[in-house]
């Protein structure tokens, strides 16, 4: 049992994974595994995604297409990675459109990282989530054998409402979530309130006022959600520069655009 049967079971792995199954093996040299590796690279075996972290191309193993899965290799960067904002949209078949980058949590400082198999972003885990909660509300995915942590639909809508940048902005937000007929309204609740951000709570709130007879919203929720609004008046988006308005029940100031859908009026040029 050598390098080869490591490799055929770890598509994809970490330099320290490949170190500990050698041991294992009693047949670990630290010299027969730099000369292993660098071989394996150079006949395009391997491909590096970043320090450290290898896959198995096809040219070794023809029956996988790993270098191909972006999620995949998003969902191995780190050992705390979770797929998330527009990348777990578009998991989720949600995305109104298509994003070039894949969006993945994690507390490791990988930050931007673009390679020869695609472009990644690595974001810090949602601020104001306790160290024993990073994987709350996450869902494992079997992708080609192997388990990747994803955010459920429920901590997606909440996740983009907080940071809205990364995925794609409100109108594709408003877009993807109008899809689909139903949302657990108690974990979405419970969710938003583990963030301890009433900025996040109360945008939370006016998409669900939005959309309350879609997906069928009790009062007593809002109610809920209106009970841990900002104590002040906050701006849903501090960047917008058109017409605004202030939701009372929310104390959150919104551009019109998203209260009225502007979006979905037509466009002169097709009438």
């Amino acid at each position: 049992m050598g390098f080869e049967a490591f490799f055929n079971e770890h598509p994809l792995f970490h330099h320290a994974e490949l170190v500990e199954y050698l041991k294992n093996q009693g047949n670990y040299n630290q010299n027969t595994l730099k000369a292993t590796l660098q071989y394996h690279i150079a006949k395009q075996h391997l491909g590096r995604i970043r320090r450290g972290y290898y896959l198995v191309t096809s040219r070794y193993a023809p029956g996988i297409q790993i270098e191909n899965d972006h999620l995949l290799i998003a969902g191995y960067m780190a050992p705390d990675a979770i797929l998330s904002y527009h990348t777990a949209m578009e998991f989720h078949a949600l995305a109104y459109s298509v994003s070039a980058t894949v969006y993945f949590n994690s507390a490791e400082k990988i930050g931007q990282l673009i390679c020869e198999y695609g472009q990644y972003q690595q974001i810090s885990h949602p601020t104001g989530l306790q160290p024993d909660k990073l994987f709350l509300e996450t869902k494992l995915h079997d992708r080609l054998g192997m388990d990747i942590h994803v955010t459920s639909i429920e901590r997606t809508l909440v996740d983009c409402l907080q940071r809205p940048e990364l995925a794609g902005g409100w109108e594709e937000i408003w877009r993807s979530f109008e899809s689909i007929n139903y949302l657990d309204i108690p974990r979405l609740i419970d969710y938003a309130l583990q963030l301890e951000n009433a900025t996040t709570v109360a945008k939370l709130g006016f998409f669900l006022e939005q959309h309350q007879r879609q997906f069928s919203v009790p009062e007593d929720a809002l109610e809920q959600l209106a009970s841990h609004r900002p104590k002040s008046r906050h701006y849903m988006d501090k960047n917008y520069q058109g017409p605004i308005k202030n939701m009372k029940r929310w104390n959150l100031i919104v551009p019109v655009n998203i209260i009225d859908k502007l979006w979905e009026e037509p466009n002169n040029d097709s009438i």
